[in-house]
């Protein structure tokens, strides 16, 4: 593993908790198998999986768009699609934190999912980048975590919606940092990876997985909760709230 180094104000070290062990572990929505057997069943919606992935994503999203409207900013596609994801849409995003103690709380919260060891990755984001050639510059020269108004995110996004991107770049797996905001995104430390349509896994040298025993699992959600680290503080909703309350009095 080669050591992770931080020389910024916003930390670059990633965290992510799973509370079973995934055969595919750091997939999206979009590319797991659901998904993609789902969109392999439209004949109509493309030539290869990779299209058609892409293009099961693009009516979903319409309907998310289109019916949520009233709770949404339609107008601003990135705004809908970091939001599309926190609700449990399919999208190329895949979840990750700042936060050390809200990966673990995402390893062990599930208590239909303490029998099964889970785990915690750990890794440098920009590590998931490939070297920069001298020859590039701008905004293509992509060496580092970018915002979700960078113009790669953007395009990227944009693919979703039907947008044309404005300039032909490499395929790839982003780190983004999502404006910090009130709700689960501020409450959760939030960044994401952005899977590119047809972007290929990548490897970082960085990354470590962590084993969380399943019999660990309970007294670490109790640990944690005495940490003020439970569904209400990271969900920051009233559903949560609820949740975590009858959990605590042990009412099913």
């Amino acid at each position: 593993m080669q050591r992770i180094t931080e020389e910024t104000f916003l930390s670059g070290v990633w965290l992510r908790g799973n509370g079973k062990l995934y055969p595919v572990p750091l997939r999206p929505g979009v590319y797991r198998d659901g998904f993609t057997a789902r969109a392999k069943k439209r004949n109509n919606y493309g030539s290869s999986d990779e299209e058609k992935r892409l293009n099961l994503e693009r009516q979903m999203l319409s309907d998310f768009r289109t019916s949520g409207a009233l709770f949404l900013n339609a107008n601003n596609i990135i705004e809908v699609y970091f939001i599309a994801q926190h609700y449990g849409m399919p999208t190329r995003l895949l979840d990750w934190t700042t936060n050390p103690l809200a990966a673990l709380f995402f390893a062990v919260e599930s208590t239909d999912q303490h029998g099964e060891d889970g785990e915690v990755f750990i890794m440098e984001a920009k590590g998931i980048l490939p070297a920069v050639p001298s020859s590039v510059t701008g905004d293509e020269a992509l060496w580092n975590v970018v915002g979700m108004r960078h113009p790669y995110t953007t395009d990227a996004i944009g693919q979703s919606f039907w947008h044309s991107p404005k300039k032909n770049r490499p395929p790839l797996i982003i780190p983004v940092r999502p404006d910090h905001q009130p709700g689960r995104i501020g409450q959760q430390s939030s960044c994401f990876t952005l899977h590119m349509h047809k972007s290929k896994p990548c490897h970082n040298k960085t990354l470590v997985k962590i084993k969380v025993p399943s019999r660990a699992k309970e007294e670490l959600l109790k640990e944690l909760h005495r940490m003020n680290i439970n569904q209400f503080t990271i969900f920051n909703d009233l559903d949560s709230l609820s949740k975590d309350i009858n959990r605590v009095w042990k009412i099913k």
